[in-house]
């Protein structure tokens, strides 16, 4: 897998944000192999990077890195119909079987309440702790989404 050149330290945020989303992506293809379909949507903002994918099942799934100052976190969430990642509504738990969308950050997934990680301090400490937080989300969110809340359809 290929990473996106080296950015040194700039105070243009700008670059700094492409860079993290960069990163972020390349971090998300590695551990989930349905971000390297043709299917695959990819959206990224300021310090975000996220992808839907449909699952087999019809429903969508979302998983997103997100970065805020010095800290990084991720988020997993699913919809019954294509929606962008900002219009996912963000829940502390499982929402009952009646809602259409949802996400759930990656601290409660892991029973943690609103983790946020450190970044880490050079552009490899960056990279390992997204790839972290990818792996966590695809096996740990896969697992708890692999299903609608309470089995409903």
């Amino acid at each position: 897998m290929r990473y996106p050149a080296r950015v040194t330290h700039s105070t243009d945020r700008t670059v700094a944000g492409v860079a993290f989303a960069l990163h972020a992506r390349a971090a998300l293809e590695k551990h989930l192999p349905e971000a390297r379909t043709a299917g695959a949507r990819w959206g990224s903002g300021a310090n975000l990077a996220w992808v839907r994918y449909r699952r087999d099942d019809g429903l969508y799934a979302y998983t997103a890195l997100r970065r805020h100052l010095d800290w990084v976190t991720g988020e997993a969430g699913l919809s019954r119909a294509a929606r962008e990642f900002h219009e996912l509504p963000a829940h502390a738990t499982l929402p009952g079987p009646d809602v259409e969308a949802f996400r759930l950050r990656l601290g409660e997934i892991l029973h943690e309440e609103d983790r946020w990680w450190p970044a880490g301090a050079t552009d490899a400490d960056l990279i390992a702790r997204l790839e972290w937080l990818a792996l966590q989300l695809a096996v740990k969110g896969g697992a708890l989404l692999r299903r609608w809340p309470e089995g409903a359809r």
